[in-house]
């Protein structure tokens, strides 16, 4: 009996320092706004709620969607409905200015993405996402080639590749926000990269240049 409580005492054990470094990551980062008092003085709330989530978005997410529309990267017109992957919608959700920081939980916000932040809805001069970014299944002298998995792994870092069904409702696998980008800042490495940029090792991973 006293065994099998210690070995319950050591897992709880692991899990509580896994929770409380998980923490410590998304509070030192930018993306906490516990400090707001729009925020209700917590962390996670303007992102996720574990209640009344909204389904259709997952990842039991609270914020209101962007349904803005874009200037895409090759100047066509697209929406963030159709043409992103849906995790890069949610990111855009507060990114591209549309949308309240503050616009959580039912509630209309008044508190919009700061310059520093905000990316806007012309996309022509940032790296293509979604529909513009579907990765090459098929060998490639530009890209090193994705996994089963849907992740390129090369030179020691791998960056994952999300889902976005075409017009045609085939799921192809593209380039989205968190392709490159860690939204609760695990790593540290500066505009919450999923690692060092260093010798552009971010572009490399999958750039063949």
């Amino acid at each position: 009996m006293n065994g099998n409580r210690n070995v319950w005492l050591g897992a709880a054990a692991v899990v509580g320092l896994s929770a409380s470094s998980a923490f410590g990551q998304i509070a030192l980062s930018d993306h906490n706004f516990s400090s707001f008092a729009w925020s209700r003085g917590e962390i996670c709330l303007p992102c996720h709620t574990p209640h009344f989530a909204n389904p259709t978005a997952g990842r039991l997410w609270n914020h209101e969607l962007t349904n803005a529309t874009y200037t895409l990267f090759d100047g066509t017109t697209g929406s963030a409905a159709v043409d992103l992957d849906r995790v890069s919608r949610l990111c855009m959700s507060c990114h591209d200015g549309t949308v309240a920081l503050d616009s959580f939980g039912g509630t209309v916000g008044e508190n919009f993405m700061p310059p520093a932040g905000l990316i806007g809805t012309d996309l022509r001069d940032d790296h293509p996402i979604g529909s513009m970014a579907i990765y090459p299944t098929a060998p490639s002298t530009s890209f090193n080639p994705q996994d089963a998995n849907h992740r390129v792994v090369f030179g020691g870092h791998t960056l994952s590749l999300y889902a976005w069904v075409d017009p045609n409702a085939v799921t192809q696998y593209v380039v989205g926000c968190k392709t490159c980008h860690d939204p609760h800042n695990r790593g540290n490495y500066g505009h919450m990269l999923r690692f060092s940029n260093a010798g552009s090792a971010v572009c490399l991973t999958c750039h063949i240049k």
